[in-house]
């Protein structure tokens, strides 16, 4: 059986991950893909793996045979996906974990090191990339990510324990260089930083370790506060067309909407702390279960 590169959800760091704010990203199984053997199919994508094949990101890299990646997608390999593209699940990243995995000759073991070389490998795609969704997608692990480049590994609380976690559909794709240079812009500006930093940074990493400690209580009083902020200071990063019901989870306490990665639309974060919060989105909204 094939192995499956699953996708990756970045439940906590958002952009605050760019100033050096503590992240958790875990493998979303309920996506993945896998390299496909040559057949009947169309082979989609064989062009953009060629070009991946021959691109300086690749060649670069010490101990990655592209000639061997080069011939097999000649010959009709191709990765087959499910993973939405837009979605911020990191369709790229479990790309280049796969290409890693099955080319890499001489594979480094340490999280640090994979994170750098997963790094440059996404480039191709992106321009730049932390390495944390290759990653996460190469490890099937979740990782908690310190000062840009510290790596952990990490287990998942007792997810029974803890609000019900639910990735909400948008039906919007997003753009991610978009809202990257939207909120690095905002950062620039005296009064923003100054929120960041005495209102959304320490409470955000209150949220992270209550979560990862399953403290129930203490990570609902801190989503409140970062949902709250998120909807009041980064509106421009939730389609409009949430803002409602964003604000409908604040004033009941049913349910607390969250930014899931860049934001701008894809997938929202819903933690449902009732049933009844579960109900009143999936009126709305299309639910996802990502575990």
């Amino acid at each position: 059986m094939m192995r499956q590169y699953p996708a990756k959800l970045l439940l906590f760091g958002e952009h605050l991950l760019l100033l050096g704010a503590p992240a958790l990203a875990a493998p979303a199984p309920i996506y993945s893909g896998h390299w496909q053997a040559p057949g009947n199919s169309t082979q989609p994508w064989a062009a953009e793996l060629q070009a991946f094949a021959q691109s300086e990101e690749l060649k670069s890299i010490p101990g990655l045979d592209t000639d061997a990646f080069e011939q097999d997608v000649r010959a009709g390999w191709y990765f087959e996906s499910n993973i939405p593209p837009g979605y911020g699940l990191g369709s790229s990243g479990a790309l280049c974990a796969a290409v890693y995995d099955k080319y890499g000759v001489e594979k480094s073991e340490d999280p640090a090191t994979l994170k750098r070389i997963l790094a440059q490998m996404e480039q191709h795609f992106h321009g730049a990339s932390s390495g944390i969704d290759p990653l996460t997608s190469y490890l099937n692990r979740a990782i908690r990510i310190e000062d840009k480049t510290r790596v952990t590994l990490v287990e998942l609380p007792d997810l029974t324990q803890m609000p019900a976690l639910y990735l909400l559909d948008t039906q919007q794709a997003r753009q991610a260089s978009r809202m990257i240079q939207w909120f690095s812009a905002r950062t620039q500006e005296p009064e923003f930083a100054a929120l960041l930093k005495s209102e959304l940074l320490p409470v955000h990493r209150q949220m992270l370790d209550a979560w990862i400690a399953g403290s129930r209580q203490a990570f609902l009083a801190a989503l409140e506060r970062v949902s709250a902020f998120q909807l009041m200071h980064q509106t421009a990063m939730i389609p409009e067309h949430i803002h409602a019901i964003w604000r409908e989870g604040l004033e009941s306490g049913d349910f607390y909407l969250k930014l899931c990665g860049a934001g701008g639309g894809g997938f929202m974060l819903a933690f449902c702390t009732n049933d009844k919060g579960r109900t009143m989105l999936e009126n709305r909204h299309p639910l996802i279960k990502p575990f």
